[in-house]
């Protein structure tokens, strides 16, 4: 069986589209998309078909590609995954360019530390991390907390993967209270978290679509707020205590949460000013909080 044919084989007879077969035959031989398109009638051993297959049988069933291919495309980098840790999303580059465009506005002072709670594969704060100046970069304390040793060692390799000299203090603890006063006394915080918020009602309807990625890191009780209630008064409880004298943060949001992330703000930040940003859907999906 050649190229042409294993590829027109899975369309017909697994209704699998002709990227995300490329995708997979790539990987089962090891060679570029550019290969395959310039080598249609290549003919490939029972060894590689089976391979292939065995990658088809597993997109067929549900499993993301991510997940087959054990990595995932995030503002323009390339971040391993597994299991362990959730899939990227596109819509959780919002969440990093607002950040980046804060520390590079010149009306603000560069923060001394940059604080990701839930960091998963780490890629928020790599994305960030590569994407400021170097120089800017020097001054700046990285923090990646996670309360899964599995997913901090899938983000530890991503970070060894874009050489940042172990710039990053990876912490496994659940949100901030891993903080005493010594270590978060400073004069500007930046704090980014994409956290659990997805309610058991909401992933009951999308099960079958969520099913492969780890439940610990998308479902939060309370209607998928009791994670964002926490890390708000852990907020609110540093802030009282003068652990920060200034702090900006950047949450990710399911767009239904936004009346409810108000009210929780306004209970444990009153004094904070609060905006909240739409994605490229439309959609409420960031929550920008300045104390």
């Amino acid at each position: 069986m050649t190229i042409q044919e294993i590829l027109r084989k899975t369309y017909s007879e697994y209704n699998l589209s002709p990227l995300d077969s490329g995708i997979l035959l790539s990987l089962a031989l090891k060679k570029t998309k550019e290969y395959l398109l310039a080598h249609p009638e290549k003919k490939l051993s029972p060894a590689q078909i089976k391979k292939y297959f065995s990658f088809v049988e597993r997109k067929v069933t549900g499993e993301p590609i991510a997940y087959i291919t054990g990595k995932k495309e995030f503002f323009r980098l390339e971040f391993k995954v597994n299991k362990n840790v959730l899939i990227p999303r596109p819509e959780t580059e919002l969440l990093v360019e607002r950040s980046i465009t804060k520390m590079l506005d010149i009306k603000n002072n560069v923060p001394d530390s940059i604080v990701d709670v839930g960091t998963g594969s780490g890629n928020i704060i790599i994305s960030i991390a590569k994407n400021i100046p170097k120089e800017m970069g020097k001054k700046i304390n990285f923090y990646a907390i996670d309360i899964s040793k599995k997913s901090l060692q899938v983000a530890k390799t991503n970070e060894k993967k874009y050489k940042l000299d172990k710039k990053i203090k990876f912490i496994q603890y659940d949100l901030l209270k891993c903080f005493p006063k010594n270590k978060i006394e400073q004069k500007n915080i930046l704090i980014v978290a994409n956290l659990p918020y997805v309610s058991a009602e909401i992933y009951k309807k999308n099960k079958s679509n969520l099913k492969h990625e780890p439940k610990q890191a998308l479902i939060s009780d309370d209607g998928g707020l009791k994670h964002y209630a926490r890390l708000i008064g852990e907020i609110g409880k540093l802030n009282k205590k003068c652990y920060m004298l200034r702090a900006s943060c950047f949450v990710e949001i399911s767009p239904e949460q936004k009346p409810q992330i108000s009210r929780f703000l306004k209970k444990y930040l009153p004094k904070a000013a609060t905006s909240f940003h739409r994605d490229l859907a439309g959609k409420w999906r960031l929550a920008e909080i300045e104390i």
